[in-house]
């Protein structure tokens, strides 16, 4: 008995133990324990990533030049300047319309009378009383939205005689449409790739669980409520540039009325002449979604 009686004195203390363990806990905190079970422990599920690299042709293109006028007047120089350029303007708003959008500037500085030093290297004499004359460089920057009217463009401003032209640059400037096409492309290539998993593995491709754009993994963000994740809708067709009559390309004629004392005249004639055939790249627009589907049963 002396034995026994400190058991049954432990087992009496330890008896109302258990209810206090067992009430202590909140009810919310078992509902925090289901919540942070991911749903797809508790049935099989495929994760699928789909990928989309679609080509496209170029949407936009650009091209620089600039035009130099030397004058012992800087007014003079400046004025010269400024008529070539807005000769360029005009002659590539009637060749491009509304797709070109042309920006231009204009600067003017001094240059001096050189003397040679010792070594025989030329230097400039960078006094005031030594300027010679005066530079005006007018600058055009071109960014056109139909690539097919981008070439005529650059060729009317070559028709001037630039001093400097940069090459023709055609790029893509992803559109709402474009991402939304790839989107949905990425969506089909995942689903394929879901098939082709259900079907090595001799399972059953169930309903789609979760769409998440980007690289996921799916898996590593979860949702407790499962839900379909419809498709949308298929982009609208992009708004077609206006066309430019056949023969307002042809007549094109642009004049100034004098630059440097004398009249020019840019026809069309002196753009094609300039207008050099070239290809257009394609360019790359890529999307990426991860997708999870159940796995039906037996």
């Amino acid at each position: 008995m002396k034995l026994l009686m400190p058991l049954a004195a432990l087992t009496l203390l330890a008896l109302p133990a258990f209810p206090q363990i067992a009430t202590s806990i909140p009810s919310h905190d078992y509902q925090e324990d289901m919540f942070v079970t991911p749903y797809w422990t508790r049935q099989p599920v495929i994760e699928a990533m789909g990928q989309a690299n679609m080509e496209v042709a170029p949407n936009r293109a650009n091209f620089d030049v600039t035009y130099l006028e030397i004058d012992k007047d800087a007014n003079d120089a400046m004025k010269l300047a400024v008529e070539r350029g807005r000769l360029a303007y005009d002659t590539i708003k009637a060749v491009a319309g509304d797709s070109a959008i042309v920006q231009t500037s204009v600067d003017v500085r001094p240059y001096y009378e050189q003397y040679r030093d010792k070594t025989g290297n030329r230097i400039e004499n960078e006094r005031a009383d030594k300027v010679k004359g005066y530079e005006a460089r007018v600058s055009v920057s071109v960014e056109v939205d139909d690539v097919s009217l981008a070439g005529k463009a650059r060729a009317g401003a070559l028709a001037l005689g630039p001093e400097n032209a940069s090459r023709l640059n055609t790029f893509l400037q992803a559109t709402t449409e474009l991402n939304r096409a790839a989107y949905e492309e990425a969506i089909k290539d995942a689903a394929l790739r879901a098939g082709a998993s259900a079907a090595a593995s001799n399972a059953t491709l169930g309903r789609l669980l979760v769409v998440q754009e980007g690289n996921g993994p799916c898996l590593g963000k979860w949702s407790n409520t499962p839900g379909m994740v419809s498709r949308s809708p298929s982009p609208a067709p992009a708004r077609e540039q206006e066309e430019y009559s056949t023969s307002r390309l042809q007549t094109v004629t642009v004049t100034a009325s004098k630059i440097g004392g004398e009249e020019v005249t840019i026809t069309q004639a002196d753009i094609d002449a300039l207008n050099l055939p070239s290809d257009e790249p394609k360019q790359t627009i890529s999307s990426s979604v991860c997708t999870i589907y159940a796995v039906k049963g037996d």
